[in-house]
């Protein structure tokens, strides 16, 4: 077989493997991250999953899942920390998201941005862009007031052409997103751990609550039921043992008390 005929061959055989779609996918890697990263991802997420339930929206929501945007290619890939897909999805679990087997590009997505801070920042939206990201939020937990070249948070949001542009940043603690329809918020727990917590308004001071905050308000409230049931047990016995002592100074005075 001559070379040419060869060559010719080779991408016919690569083009129909592609179009089988035989090609395997990863679903992870043996690539680490920062303990910080995985404890900001995972809170958020929660936090995410039930908002967004809680608001009624029918979407999919995930964290650290592989996204695939080019089909026959599995190197170009993107995990975000946590994502939000305008679809439900399919009802089983999904191993990796495959954009070209249904609608599946992220309406929302947050990268957390690790030590190699200018890599994230210059490569992060240009992959997301890649995956027709809508909205991301990029977050810097190392980032602070005294930063000259840190930003706690970057926005970017696809415009008008369809590109996926800059559209703010800040150093301050929280920043918008118009997916989610609330505010993210960095903020330092009771244990000295931060965390990106949901905001319902600007400021940041109406918190969405968190799964332990949830509990401890169900508990508080049985406790306040508890508490009122007691008192209005004692009330009761008090009034009972008021007419009995009323009824006993009736009778020592010749009266009946049960008489109409």
């Amino acid at each position: 077989m001559s070379a040419s005929r060869e060559c010719y061959a080779r991408r016919t055989m690569a083009k129909a493997a592609v179009d089988r779609d035989i090609v395997f996918y990863p679903a992870e890697d043996h690539m680490g991250e920062h303990e910080l990263q995985t404890w900001l991802a995972m809170t958020l997420w929660r936090l995410v999953y039930r908002y967004l339930a809680a608001k009624g929206r029918k979407v999919r929501s995930g964290h650290d899942q592989f996204f695939y945007w080019k089909k026959g290619d599995p190197t170009q890939r993107l995990a975000p920390d946590v994502y939000v897909l305008d679809v439900p999805g399919p009802d089983e679990f999904v191993g990796v998201w495959k954009l070209w087997d249904g609608p599946y590009a992220p309406a929302f997505a947050v990268e957390i941005v690790g030590d190699d801070y200018r890599k994230d920042y210059d490569d992060a939206p240009v992959k997301y862009a890649l995956m027709n990201t809508r909205e991301l939020v990029l977050y810097d937990p190392w980032a602070n007031e005294r930063s000259r070249k840190r930003k706690r948070w970057q926005v970017y949001r696809r415009n008008e052409e369809g590109r996926l542009v800059f559209a703010e940043e800040s150093i301050g603690p929280t920043v918008y997103s118009e997916v989610l329809g609330c505010w993210l918020r960095r903020v330092v727990n009771s244990d000295g751990k931060p965390m990106v917590r949901l905001a319902l308004d600007a400021e940041g001071h109406e918190l969405f609550a968190s799964e332990d905050e949830e509990l401890e308000s169900a508990i508080e409230s049985v406790e306040r039921e508890r508490e009122n049931a007691e008192r209005e047990r004692e009330n009761a016995e008090r009034e009972r043992e008021k007419s009995a002592r009323l009824a006993a100074k009736l009778r020592a005075l010749g009266i009946d008390p049960d008489a109409d």
